[in-house]
């Protein structure tokens, strides 16, 4: 019972810890809920920010959608997500604004000042992962491209 009450306490201080500046611009967004973890494990040797936006309400989702710029399902898309299959998909944003472009400098994305956002529509949900360099940023990439094709199964 110790064990467990520790570790409550000390996943709560990770937390107030790892409040991200994301997470403190969407913290107090009626509808949905924000966490915030520093160090996530992407892989073996990669560890970055991640912010996660979830929905709680029809209208938060609605709030979401519009501010990230989240587009609506085809109808196949639409079925297999009423059917209980996850739609995910994820882009490269700007760090500061996910709802906007990444920013590109002399035609190469500038990964300092980007991030990439994963949409679950299951959860909807939005997850934002900030690398610092290009190495955790194709860890990233990897990573969300092997959760899009095990939802597609």
């Amino acid at each position: 019972m110790k064990r467990i009450a520790f570790l409550i306490l000390l996943l709560a201080t990770m937390a107030v810890q790892a409040q991200t500046e994301l997470y403190s611009r969407y913290a107090n967004q009626e509808g949905v809920k924000v966490a915030s973890v520093s160090g996530f494990a992407i892989d073996s040797v990669s560890r970055v920010d991640v912010t996660v936006i979830e929905a709680v309400d029809d209208e938060g989702w609605a709030w979401m959608k519009g501010e990230f710029y989240i587009g609506d399902l085809a109808t196949e898309q639409e079925q297999g997500l009423r059917e209980g299959s996850d739609v995910v998909l994820f882009a490269r944003r700007s760090r500061s604004n996910p709802g906007k472009n990444a920013p590109v400098v002399d035609e190469n994305i500038d990964v300092a000042a980007s991030c990439y956002m994963g949409v679950s529509y299951l959860q909807r949900a939005v997850y934002i992962f900030c690398a610092d360099s290009e190495a955790q940023s194709d860890a990233i990439a990897t990573m969300l491209v092997k959760k899009i094709m095990h939802s597609s199964r």
